[in-house]
């Protein structure tokens, strides 16, 4: 009885420490069906940029949107943000190339995280994580 006791207290804790996050990505505005990374111009080996395709799903026009994006290559490990400035309508998929990771070797396409960190609505408010 006591280690069934112990046993769910400690999931009920663990659901507790996921809960926060879960529900912070669950409740972001920007849906993102993908974002990677680039591949080098002829004769480089320098990644061409980021490619970043996602939907505003909030009821309101957003006017800046800021991303999140890791990349890792065999030097080193890389967080770096980068706004799209703009007008965009909600449930329209934007498909924008940023010059983000642009300056480091490629090391392929795929990113470690990729996601909307803050919004910027037309009427003013804001949304961030």
């Amino acid at each position: 009885m006591v280690k069934r006791t112990l046993l769910a207290l400690g999931a009920g804790v663990l659901l507790a420490t996921l809960a926060p996050v879960s529900s912070q990505a669950a409740m972001s505005p920007i849906h993102i069906s993908q974002c990677f990374v680039t591949v080098p111009k002829a004769m480089s080996k320098k990644a061409s940029g980021t490619q970043i395709v996602y939907t505003n799903t909030s009821r309101k026009g957003a006017t800046h949107i800021t991303f999140a994006v890791g990349y890792r290559n065999a030097e080193s490990n890389y967080l770096r943000r980068v706004t799209d400035d703009g007008n965009f309508a909600p449930g329209v998929q934007i498909n924008h190339h940023f010059a983000l990771y642009n300056d480091v070797t490629f090391a392929g396409k795929t990113t470690r995280s990729c996601s909307a960190v803050s919004v910027k609505y037309a009427d003013g408010t804001s949304w961030s994580i």
